[in-house]
């Protein structure tokens, strides 16, 4: 791990340095099959656990079409309340 310290940088730039290492080494020859969860993990520490859901069920063709359909018939339901 590098040493921060020494290249003169100011408070923040040491603290990113350090961070960035400290990831590095977590993240560093990580191939057991864990990184959906690690993915999963990482969303919803950084609060966007909501984006990453509706993109990974975007991708796969069922959920896109459950996603449709389920938009559709709130659509439908909304219209024909409108409607009387």
């Amino acid at each position: 791990m590098t040493d921060p310290s020494t290249n003169g940088s100011t408070g923040g730039e040491k603290l990113r340095a350090l961070e960035n290492d400290r990831f590095a080494q977590r993240h560093a020859g990580q191939g057991d099959g864990l990184e959906g969860l690690r993915e999963l993990s990482r969303a919803w520490h950084e609060n966007r656990s909501t984006a990453y859901l509706l993109r990974k069920s975007w991708s796969d063709p069922l959920s896109r079409w459950f996603i449709v359909i389920g938009i559709v018939v709130i659509a439908l339901g909304w219209t024909y309340l409108w409607m009387q």
